[in-house]
């Protein structure tokens, strides 16, 4: 057996997938009178040879490569902070380069799923591919924004920045434990509103620059703090939103999926533990772990929240009883346990970093296994739609083969 040949998925939750149905609303008006507009018209510019999950892979590897670009111009995110000399600030041209890369990540994860559907190619897979690569960018797109703000006077503490990026997954998580739930995925109203907004922002910081942001609205209260609201805001509107619609689907609709309050609440258990010990360890560091390296220290998190993230969505596509076992949340736990608790025997940078390397190969061992497994399984493709074809060819030798038989003397 290959080393990308195990098989995560047991034989209960692949006969999920074999019954699963796709069950969506989006009913936010940006979507409806913007986004599915503007895609429905833009796919047709797609070849039909093209496999969406080529685009979705595309548009995850441009977030990325945003903020790895980002990354190595300002690792600390402190290049643009009021301190920093004028000279040292991040080039004006980046942010051009952000706002293209937002904006077209958005448009290719608007239209691999209607691709799929224009090309014959809908199934499961697909959507898994497509929102286990959305959990992995709650990250770059929200710690790539704080550049423009740097450290200090004019921005947000690395832990409130910590807490802004866990609003942003907060977000991506309840409406998946609310799929759990009802059944039914109802996408976040905020969601076409952040993109379009991050794209304009970055459009902004380009036209105006960076020091334009760097003012105290009221008293001490600053730009950055207004903004750090705006994602404070969605995140309270959509959990919400979401308790609502689990209230109806379960005592007005009696529809819901799980009969105890615990099976309810249970996928909620692990990212909240997640969550917990991530704020305790970037404030109770005893040796301030997060301003050492904050990007590794928000990239292991995200990695961590990613894995847990789309372990709940494989569970809710199966219909299948959400996992808590979690190498990696666990690992998270035991590391942020033992720095936090025995200060005086570990180096806390060391040991965020051989975390950071394992849950990232974790996690992308899980991803690229459970890919391979539901495409042996449905005999696709990942990534190409030469099956199509085959498939195609197959069902016309079969038919021509019926039809001569009809014409054989009994």
């Amino acid at each position: 057996m290959g080393i990308f040949d195990v098989k995560y998925l047991s034989p209960e939750k692949i006969r999920g997938f074999d019954n699963y149905k796709y069950s969506c609303i989006d009913s936010s008006p940006i979507a409806v009178y913007i986004s599915h507009p503007f895609w429905n018209w833009f796919v047709n510019f797609y070849p039909t040879w093209l496999a969406p999950n080529v685009l979705t892979l595309a548009g995850a590897s441009l977030v990325m490569g945003c903020f790895f670009l980002v990354s190595a111009m300002d690792y600390m995110l402190d290049s643009n902070s009021s301190h920093s000399p004028v000279s040292g600030a991040l080039p004006n041209w980046l942010w051009i380069v952000c706002a293209v890369c937002t904006f077209a990540a958005h448009l290719l994860d608007g239209t691999d799923g209607k691709q799929a559907r224009r090309t014959g190619a809908s199934g499961p897979t697909g959507e898994l591919f497509d929102h286990g690569l959305d959990s992995w960018s709650t990250v770059p797109f929200t710690i790539t924004i704080f550049s423009i703000f740097g450290q200090g006077e004019y921005s947000v503490s690395l832990v409130r920045l910590l807490l802004i990026l866990i609003s942003v997954q907060l977000v991506f998580i309840v409406t998946h434990w609310e799929k759990y739930n009802t059944g039914v995925l109802f996408l976040s109203w905020g969601y076409d509103a952040s993109q379009y907004g991050l794209a304009l922002f970055y459009l902004l910081t380009w036209i105006v620059g960076f020091q334009w942001f760097q003012f105290k609205v009221i008293g001490d209260w600053t730009f950055a703090n207004c903004f750090e609201m705006v994602f404070y805001g969605p995140c309270f509107v959509s959990f919400a939103m979401s308790v609502y619609n689990m209230y109806i689907a379960y005592e007005v609709e009696k529809t819901g999926k799980h009969d105890s309050n615990f099976e309810r609440i249970y996928p909620m258990i692990g990212p909240s533990f997640l969550f917990v010990s991530s704020v305790a360890w970037a404030q109770y560091s005893p040796q301030n772990v997060i301003s050492q390296d904050p990007r590794v220290f928000f990239w292991t998190m995200g990695t961590v929240f990613a894995n847990i993230a789309t372990k709940l969505i494989i569970s809710q596509m199966s219909c299948t009883r959400a996992e808590f076992f979690n190498v990696s949340l666990f690992a998270y736990l035991a590391a942020s346990g033992l720095c936090l608790f025995q200060p005086f025997f570990v180096d806390e940078l060391s040991v965020l970093y051989v975390l950071a390397l394992f849950v990232t190969v974790a996690h992308v061992h899980y991803g690229i296994c459970v890919v391979r497994q539901l495409c042996d399984h449905f005999k696709i493709q990942a990534f190409s739609l030469e099956y199509l074809e085959k498939r195609k060819r197959r069902e016309a030798i079969d038919q021509r083969l019926a039809e001569f038989e009809t014409l054989l003397p009994v």
